[in-house]
């Protein structure tokens, strides 16, 4: 018996977070907000909005703007949407000194980490690759894995055995796409696999597991529910679902190599800009700077927001949040939100 599933109404539910993450529950008011067996993904939006914007954008002079700019907006017109940028441009800043870049010069300060365009590292198999895309392909994985273990989370509190145990997301999912990360970051370091046998077993039992979620979850819940279709149709749907299931796993990590692509391409943009400028006869129009400048930070700033913001939604909440929940309202209209 299935308490939540046959419950007619969900409790309302009010979000609170501290006062620095607050203008990130913009977002998840968009996307719809928690319901009452979910846990509130407000910080951990925060921190990954942030954190991959920064990335993308990393520039010691345009993140200054950002934040400068995002704080007199937020602190004068009260914009969630400012305070997001002005946070989102400490994190600009922070990369900007890694990749060693100030307003698009690149010989002013030292990078502390790597010069996005043209750092590149060797792999077997795949050969030579910009380094930071790789590290975004790493950063993906991780944060798909963490997106997992919300998910069981959420279905713990839910009592969702299905969704807990079986599910492409949940601890099956997550035994076998971390045992593909292992392989992958073994493989790339010059480790040697893990035998056959245990190969087979930690790739092999979670699929298997999530292909036959149904009659299994059934059969934990002694549920003696006939089988609706033939065990022909089964088999076929089952394997479709685990087709789709491998294609999504695929396609949803290979696209974090965005957060590495915008890294190279603002280097490349901001290339233009200084060749447009003169930068390079030693005869620099400093209008074309500022200019450029001021271009490229709301250009590309607006793309980079709206990526990262589909990362968010697509690569994380996909995998753990449902966001069906419904507001407290209070009736008697003097408490505020």
């Amino acid at each position: 018996h299935d308490d939540n599933k046959n419950r007619v109404s969900q409790p309302p539910v009010k979000l609170r977070n501290p006062k620095l993450f607050k203008p990130y529950e913009m977002y998840i008011r968009m996307y719809g907000l928690p319901n009452y067996n979910e846990f509130d993904p407000t910080i951990f939006v925060a921190l990954t909005y942030s954190f991959i914007f920064g990335w993308m954008f990393g520039d010691v002079g345009q993140g200054l703007v950002l934040v400068i700019g995002g704080f007199l907006l937020y602190h004068f017109k009260k914009m969630n949407l400012a305070a997001i940028i002005s946070m989102a441009g400490v994190f600009s800043t922070f990369f900007g000194f890694m990749f060693g870049s100030v307003f698009g010069f690149e010989d002013i300060i030292e990078a502390k980490w790597i010069r996005p365009i043209n750092h590149m590292t060797t792999l077997p198999f795949i050969g030579k690759l910009n380094t930071v895309f790789i590290v975004s392909i790493a950063f993906g994985m991780g944060i798909i894995l963490i997106s997992m273990i919300f998910h069981i989370i959420n279905g713990i509190r839910a009592k969702d055995t299905e969704a807990t145990w079986f599910d492409a997301n949940g601890v099956a999912g997550l035994i076998f796409y971390g045992a593909a990360v292992t392989c992958i970051v073994l493989f790339m370091t010059g480790h040697s696999l893990p035998g056959g046998i245990v190969l087979a077993v930690m790739f092999g039992v979670p699929l298997l597991l999530i292909a036959l979620k149904e009659p299994l979850t059934n059969k934990i819940k002694k549920k003696t529910e006939k089988m609706e279709q033939s065990k022909a149709m089964f088999v076929t749907q089952a394997f479709f679902e685990l087709f789709e299931t491998l294609l999504s796993y695929f396609s949803n990590t290979l696209s974090f190599i965005r957060i590495g692509a915008f890294a190279v391409s603002h280097a490349s943009i901001m290339e233009v800009v200084l060749m447009l400028a003169g930068a390079e006869s030693g005869h620099i129009n400093w209008v074309v700077i500022v200019l450029g400048n001021l271009f490229v930070c709301g250009f590309e700033g607006l793309i980079v927001g709206i990526q990262v913001l589909r990362l968010v939604y697509y690569e994380m909440f996909s995998r753990f949040y449902k966001g069906s929940g419904r507001e407290f309202k209070p009736y008697t209209g003097t408490a505020k939100n």
